[in-house]
C-alpha cells in the first residue's frame, strides 16, 4: 500500500510512505522496532513504531505550535485505532464530506476506509501523546468476531468497501485502556515472548472497544422505560459525574430522580451497564488517576486526593484504588517519580 501526504490544496507532495501487503514482517522476523524524530521551530515529534504481522504500533509524543493541515490518500483499505492520550486531537474529513473521523483529547475511534483521500487536521499542541494502531483486513476479521451486531455492521462495511466507524462514535479512553496502552509502550520482554505478549495486548485493547460497542447496542435496544424515565436517569448520571466528591444516599437519588429506589436502580443499570454504586466508583477511580497524575503540579497528597474523590478515609480510597489498577496510589506515584 502507498499513502501519500500532501499540502492542503493537493498541489504539493509532501512525503509518501510504502508499506508491505497485509502489513507482513519477513518470516525471519518475529517484530521490527524503529525510533524516528522531527525536530524544527515549529514541530517536535517523537515516533516509536512497532511492526508485527498484520499490525503497526505507532507512538507519538509531539508538541506544534500551529495547526497542520495535510490532504492524504492511500491506493488501498485503510483500519485504524487512534487515541489521543492527552495534549492533542485530530480531525479526518473523507473527500465525499458524509464520512468524518473525529478525536479529541481523552477519545477514540476505531475507523475503516476503502482509500484514504480527504484532509487531516492537527490543531496546536504540548507535549501530546497519541497512539496510532494500524490493522490489516485479515487481522481484522480473524480477531474482531460476532461480538454484536455493531461489530458486524464494521465487518459487513468493510466487506462493501463502506467508510466505516465501530460503534458509529469516538469513546472514552478509560483508564484500563490508557493502562493496556502503557504496557504497550513499556513492554518488558524481547524476541519471541514481547511478539505473544504485543498480541495479547492488542486483543485486550479491542475487547476493551467491543465491550462498550456492545454496552451501545444494549442502550439502543432499551424498551422498558419510558422517554421521562430515561432522561431522568441521565440526569442522575450527569449530577454524579459533577458531585463524585458528595455521596449520595439511594433515597435522595430516588427523589430527585422521580422514581422508586427499585426502578431506578434496575434501570440505571440496564441504561448504563453499571449498578449506582459500581458506576461512582469508576468515575472516581477515573478522577483519583487524572489527579495523582498532577499530583505534583498541585501540592496534594493522598488524602487530599481521597477527599476530592468521595472518599473521607485515605486507606478506604487505596483500597479501591489498587483493586481497580492493580497498585496503591502511593506506589503509582513513586513509579512516576522513577
Amino acid at each position: 500500500m502507498n499513502i501519500e501526504f500532501l499540502n492542503s490544496d493537493r498541489k504539493q507532495l509532501i512525503s509518501s510512505l510504502k508499506e508491505p501487503e497485509g502489513y507482513l514482517i519477513p518470516q525471519e522476523q518475529n517484530i521490527i522496532e524503529t525510533l524516528d524524530f522531527k525536530n524544527g521551530k515549529e514541530l517536535y515529534e517523537e515516533r516509536k513504531r512497532i511492526h508485527l504481522d498484520g499490525v503497526y504500533i505507532n507512538f507519538y509524543k509531539r508538541s506544534s505550535a500551529e495547526e497542520r493541515v495535510i490532504w492524504v490518500r492511500s491506493d488501498a483499505p485503510y483500519i485504524q485505532m487512534h487515541f489521543e492520550i492527552s495534549g492533542g486531537s485530530a480531525y479526518y474529513y473523507h473527500k465525499n464530506k458524509k464520512f468524518a473521523v473525529l478525536t479529541s483529547k481523552g477519545e477514540f475511534n476505531t475507523f475503516y476506509v476503502p482509500y484514504l483521500d480527504g484532509k487531516l487536521i492537527d490543531p496546536p499542541c504540548k507535549n501530546a501523546t497519541t497512539v496510532e494502531i494500524e490493522f490489516s483486513e485479515s487481522w481484522i476479521r480473524e480477531h474482531i468476531g460476532d461480538a454484536s451486531s455493531l461489530t458486524m455492521n464494521f465487518v459487513d462495511d468493510i466487506a462493501a468497501h463502506r467508510p466505516s466507524l465501530l460503534g458509529g462514535k469516538a469513546h472514552i479512553i478509560t483508564p484500563q485502556i490508557s493502562k493496556t496502552i502503557s504496557e504497550l509502550y513499556e513492554c518488558p520482554y524481547t524476541g519471541h515472548i514481547k511478539r505473544l505478549y504485543l498480541e495479547a495486548k492488542l486483543m485486550e485493547l479491542l475487547a476493551h472497544q467491543l465491550h462498550g460497542v456492545h454496552a451501545i447496542a444494549n442502550i439502543n435496544q432499551l424498551n422498558k422505560l419510558s422517554k421521562l424515565n430515561i432522561e431522568n436517569l441521565h440526569f442522575i448520571k450527569e449530577m454524579l459525574i459533577s458531585n463524585l466528591a458528595k455521596n449520595y444516599t439511594i433515597e435522595e437519588l430516588s427523589y430527585l430522580s422521580m422514581m422508586n429506589r427499585t426502578k431506578l436502580q434496575a434501570g440505571f443499570k440496564e441504561l448504563f451497564g453499571h449498578t449506582i454504586h459500581d458506576f461512582i466508583v469508576q468515575k472516581r477511580m477515573q478522577l483519583a488517576y487524572h489527579l495523582l497524575t498532577e499530583s505534583y503540579a498541585n501540592h496534594w497528597n493522598i488524602s487530599e486526593i481521597a477527599r476530592r474523590v468521595g472518599y473521607l478515609r485515605s486507606n478506604h480510597f487505596s483500597a479501591a484504588f489498587k483493586k481497580e489498577f492493580g497498585v496503591s496510589p502511593g506506589r503509582f506515584l513513586k513509579n512516576k517519580i522513577e
